[in-house]
């Protein structure tokens, strides 16, 4: 199937720097630290959670590295896909570009059935909850991602600058009423536990580690926020210092909460993985901030903190809406014009140059998830936490493909290094000064790389700890491999129907390296602007606070042409070596 290298349409780029920082971090705190974290305790006990919450940072930041040098890079649209199919295999990036939909989708869905769950604090009626969270929210998320890019980026700046409030403020909370008690806490007993169904302490510290694993999901957003990111500036300072961010405040909050919250509180929440030990889970899924707040009979303060997470789930939810649309957008963007479903998901609005297709068909994907829980049902509850943890499993296979991706990347540029060098392009090898994406532990790689792909694949390991000593329920299976087994079975049927024999890319000669580097670049900035005063007036003008005498922006030149690059001069030199020039009118500004 012929692909297509860029798009006859384009999303409106309006998205700065410190816009797609707070949106990925709007993502990325949710309700999987204050809920998810409470499961891994009460399984596991404090040093399990902890070592756990570790185990994820440095899995976390080694997949970082990786995701932020490829943006920097290669700011590309539909990126993780791209990434994936370059370097890897072209099937295997459309099998990727469908767990990384599914993830997002049902992440919209989950997290608004966790906000349904959150009103149950106030004893809410069924009903209301129902309306409020499962329908009203959903068409109301949806109509915000609808009013186009610009709103939508407005509204959740706000939302992830208020969450990165709230989490700090949080822990300050958890770290103050730990010091009033003293050494009142288990926690400071530093030992692994077994609980809720386990017998060994240490496959249950083993489990701890996947059900951790969602808190951090939606540390690559930025780099599919390439679609609508402003230029380049938008896509490396996020890239640099998001995941920092989150590790940080994570790991903050984690302690806090293992200091305040007894491992043997019997309303942590449990996971219903159909054994029978999951039977018994009864009441409001109560996260472990408010039984913090509650234990100490402070009902004002679990109030609030109950608002605050609902605000979480909300904003979060809001961005997998908008993650995953765009996602299916990019994957409709690269399949040609014969097939009706394609041209459909692609179409753009006029005005606000929204996909709607792609929004409506994410939006309602898994609407019917949340409802299942209107009736009080161990099978109903089953599915849920299915939907809800294999979306999270499917993460973990976009984040080893693209530790994957980059190794081989690593690879093709170190060995094809002589070559690019001749042929004056310096700006695709990685140790030379113009090589503009960098992080702070550039010289690391390809450890980083290597950590982060055996990371995800221990995880997906270790998702199977519940049956490592007992026998294994349908739900169980379906929990830790239900999402790996269907993309596996899409890659085959994907293979035979076009009969590709090969499972991943040979190792490219260099004439077709350069290209794919090239064709990694094309991408089209309407504006450019070189200064960060030049950006801050590019969105005070929006609001109208801009002065008639503002200098104008300033366009960038095109940096590739939109077709794939085939017609580069790959001509034999006098020497007898491969002359990899591009034409002279090509510019790099934009890298330098």
């Amino acid at each position: 199937m012929t692909v297509l290298r860029g798009t006859p349409q384009k999303l409106k780029q309006e998205l700065y720097g410190f816009q797609i920082f707070f949106i990925t971090l709007s993502v990325v705190i949710g309700s999987g630290i204050f809920v998810n974290n409470g499961s891994a305790l009460g399984i596991s006990g404090p040093l399990g959670l902890l070592v756990a919450a570790l185990i994820m940072s440095i899995v976390v930041l080694s997949v970082n590295a990786c995701v932020a040098e490829f943006s920097q890079r290669f700011p590309i649209q539909n990126a993780i896909v791209e990434y994936v199919r370059t370097f890897v295999d072209d099937d295997m990036g459309w099998v990727i570009g469908l767990a990384y939909w599914y993830a997002y989708a049902a992440s919209f869905a989950t997290q608004n059935n966790m906000a349904g769950a959150l009103l149950e604090y106030w004893d809410l009626p069924t009903t209301w909850r129902a309306l409020i969270c499962y329908a009203l929210a959903p068409i109301l998320l949806l109509l915000l991602n609808l009013t186009g890019v610009f709103w939508y980026g407005i509204v959740e700046t706000i939302g992830g600058l208020l969450k990165l409030i709230m989490i700090v403020s949080i822990s300050v909370y958890l770290y103050v009423i730990a010091a009033q008690e003293g050494e009142a806490s288990d926690a400071y007993s530093p030992k692994f536990h077994a609980d809720r169904g386990f017998n060994n302490p240490g496959y249950a510290a083993c489990f701890a580690i996947p059900i951790t694993a969602y808190a951090f999901q939606g540390i690559e957003l930025y780099a599919m926020a390439a679609f609508e990111a402003r230029d380049a500036h938008a896509i490396r300072w996020p890239s640099r210092w998001i995941t920092y961010v989150v590790v940080v405040v994570y790991i903050m909050c984690t302690v806090g909460e293992i200091l305040t919250v007894e491992r043997n509180d019997y309303r942590l929440p449990r996971l219903h993985d159909g054994t029978s030990e999951s039977k018994n889970a009864t009441g409001p899924i109560n996260s472990m901030i408010i039984l913090a707040a509650l234990e100490r009979e402070h009902k004002g303060v679990a109030g609030f903190l109950n608002g605050c997470l609902l605000f979480s789930a909300f904003s979060a939810a809001n961005t997998s809406l908008y993650v995953a649309s765009r996602t299916l957008y990019g994957i409709a963007s690269s399949i040609p014009d014969n097939f009706w479903i394609a041209r459909k998901l692609r179409t753009l609005s006029p005005g606000t140059q929204v996909p709607v297709a792609a929004l409506l068909v994410t939006a309602f994907a898994f609407c019917w998830v949340p409802f299942l829980n209107i009736n009080d049902g161990f099978v109903r509850k089953q599915v849920v936490q299915v939907v809800s943890t294999s979306s999270s499993n499917a993460i973990m296979i976009v984040w080893a493909a693209i530790c994957l991706a980059f190794l081989r990347y690593y690879h093709w540029i170190k060995k094809y290094d002589h070559e690019l060098e001749q042929a004056g392009r310096p700006e695709f090898r990685r140790y030379a000064k113009e090589y503009s994406a960098r992080g702070f532990l550039h010289s690391m790689q390809p450890v980083q790389a290597w950590i982060g792909l055996i990371g995800c694949i221990v995880i997906f390991a270790f998702s199977s700890a519940t049956w490592w000593d007992s026998s294994a329920t349908v739900t169980e299976v379906a929990m830790a491999y239900g999402a790996h087994l269907v993309l596996v079975v899409s890659l085959v049927i994907l293979k035979a129907c076009r009969r590709h024999r090969r499972w991943f890319r040979k190792t490219p000669t260099a004439n077709q390296l350069l290209m794919d580097l090239n064709n990694l670049r094309v991408r089209k900035v309407d504006r450019w602007e070189r200064t960060p005063w030049g950006r801050f007036k590019g969105v005070s003008g929006r609001f109208g606070f801009q002065t008639a005498h503002s200098a104008p922006r300033v366009s960038e030149p095109q940096e590739l042409p939109a077709q794939p690059v085939s017609q580069h001069n790959l001509l034999p030199a006098s020497n007898g070596s491969v002359n990899l020039q591009a034409p002279a009118s090509v510019s790099h500004s934009s890298d330098t």
